[in-house]
């Protein structure tokens, strides 16, 4: 399998499936990449209840992958936000993963493939993490969780992973979970559902403008897809879209994804 689940890499505030994937890369094989992210909203979920609220977030994203050993891998992203068309703009949280080879058997449908991925994120400046402009919530975090995904024969997969977060005060931690089926043959593409729960924390109130997002439990259900074509051996582009089905806390995103990959 040469093609590489790529999207998966950008942050919470793009366009997201889970911060890993159901590849590995074999022993020296890398991907680099950069991505664009668009998104916007006329609705927020002050708590779960869903108010009139705009804002729109661009991202540009630089992440890449590469393999240690044909059983371990390591990956990073780097992304850069700018709220409501410059009203604020600022890198965000870098983060660094290990993903883990678990299980790779055959059996009668094709391949199946358990792996496990443990991760941290740390804000790269002091952003802004009040009000409607804010860029997140100023949080370290770590993960750790388990993808499973089943390849088929005639090119086809399905995958689900799961993970928990824990992350500094006072951020509450949460968890994460996304279900994918797609095709990955002479071009790539797939549909997803993922959600992710915080574990308490405060509610947005719209008497209130200017809280801090950083005690704030960010939820929502989400859905979306992504289309890749590899235009050369070494370069492939992407696109993909998502949409926020329902939160807590969060903006009813609408979202585009583009971006190009070396490998």
């Amino acid at each position: 399998m040469k093609l590489l689940v790529f999207l998966l890499l950008i942050c919470s505030y793009s366009i997201s499936q889970g911060p890993v994937d159901g590849y590995m890369k074999n022993k020296n094989d890398f991907s680099v990449g950069l991505s664009f992210t668009n998104e916007s909203a006329g609705k927020l979920y002050a708590g779960t209840n869903p108010i009139a609220s705009s804002r729109t977030t661009r991202a540009v994203s630089l992440f890449g992958i590469y393999g240690i050993t044909n059983w371990l891998n390591v990956q990073a992203n780097i992304p850069y936000l700018n709220v409501n068309k410059g009203a604020e703009a600022d890198f965000q949280d870098a983060s660094i993963y290990l993903k883990f080879k678990l299980l790779n058997k055959d059996n009668s449908k094709g391949k199946f493939q358990l792996l496990a991925a443990t991760g941290y994120s740390d804000p790269l400046t002091n952003y802004q993490t009040r009000g409607g402009n804010a860029i997140g919530q100023m949080a370290l975090a770590g993960d750790i969780r388990l993808i499973a995904q089943q390849n088929f024969k005639n090119n086809f997969f399905a995958s689900v992973q799961g993970g928990y977060f824990l992350k500094s005060d006072p951020t509450p931690n949460g968890m994460s979970s996304s279900l994918k089926i797609g095709y990955a043959g002479s071009f790539y593409a797939d549909v997803w559902f993922e959600t992710l729960n915080a574990f308490g924390g405060n509610d947005y109130r719209p008497g209130l403008p200017n809280e801090d997002f950083r005690s704030f439990g960010f939820s929502y259900n989400k859905i979306g897809g992504t289309f890749y074509y590899g235009f050369h051996k070494h370069i492939g582009g992407f696109l993909g879209a998502s949409y926020v089905l329902s939160g807590r806390n969060a903006f009813k995103n609408t979202g585009i994804n583009l971006g190009i990959v070396f490998q």
